[in-house]
């Protein structure tokens, strides 16, 4: 995993990591949060549209790219066909841009839900050895072996969760 930098002052940087503590988060998880969702704000009326590189189509992608080249070229009058005639000849549109505004799912909201879920990955991972490592409640424990005593941890205060005989 790569990690992004931005400069702040000593000071912003304290009080980012206050907001961070308030909001029961690590300072890296609020970062992650905060800039998946201002990428989406950013770009939600601002344009951005620019090339894949070609590792990033795939196989299919490109012999679809290899297909619709030859209709063209091969029916001078493609472009004026109806799109289901289009279709009937094998013709299928590629995207092989990004743009926020492509007919499928914006491209910037995928990123800025994977830049989240970085976050959320972590969160869940350590909430979930919190689990494990806490006692659950109601559960009984023998004292001393060969006894009826048990403890029974089931309240929020030091009387309700004093040893007591379960018998």
């Amino acid at each position: 995993m790569e990690n992004l930098k931005i400069p702040v002052t000593k000071k912003q940087l304290y009080l980012l990591q206050r907001i961070a503590e308030n909001d029961d988060r690590r300072l890296e998880d609020l970062v992650n949060l905060v800039f998946s969702t201002g990428l989406e704000i950013y770009f939600c009326e601002r344009g951005i549209c620019f090339e894949k590189d070609q590792d990033e189509l795939t196989e299919d992608e490109k012999k679809q790219i290899k297909i619709n080249e030859k209709l063209r070229n091969e029916n001078k009058n493609f472009w004026t066909l109806e799109d289901d005639e289009q279709k009937k000849l094998g013709y299928k549109k590629v995207e092989t841009q990004y743009s926020n505004y492509s007919t499928n799912k914006s491209f910037i909201n995928l990123l800025a839900q994977e830049i989240r879920n970085n976050a959320l990955k972590q969160i869940n991972i350590d909430n979930q050895k919190i689990k494990d490592e806490i006692l659950k409640e109601d559960t009984t424990y023998c004292l001393v072996n060969g006894t009826n005593e048990k403890s029974i941890v089931n309240g929020d205060t030091f009387k309700d969760s004093e040893v007591s005989n379960n018998d």
